[in-house]
């Protein structure tokens, strides 16, 4: 993703190594969490072995989806649904938060695509 889309994209976003290091971060991330350096230590600690399988699947050539728990800025964990696409050996990872208020909107908005 390139740097100014970061800025305003409406989600989560990480790109993250083969090792799970943060490399870079949407605004929207930022918001949402305290940034650790690790996209694990976001993780809530039971959903952690499904979170390392997610992160290191490098051989799918197709996106990933799965719901992890991820600690937001006060300290609380959110359900959030996570995809991950890996281009060689960059992941980027999107994350929405699982609330009737997102779905909502994602409801308007696509009628409004109709």
């Amino acid at each position: 993703m390139k740097d100014n889309m970061l800025k305003t994209f409406p989600f989560a976003y990480f790109k993250i190594d083969t090792k799970g290091s943060i490399l870079v971060s949407s605004k929207r991330a930022c918001v949402l969490f305290n940034i650790p350096l690790d996209l694990l230590n976001l993780v809530h600690i039971d959903d952690q072995p499904k979170a390392l399988e997610f992160l290191t699947a490098f051989a799918h050539n197709e996106p990933l989806t799965t719901s992890l728990r991820l600690q937001i800025v006060n300290g609380s964990f959110t359900d959030f649904i996570c995809t991950i696409h890996w281009e060689q050996s960059i992941g980027h990872v999107v994350c929405i938060e699982k609330t009737p208020l997102v779905n909502q909107f994602i409801e308007v908005k696509n009628k409004g695509l109709q």
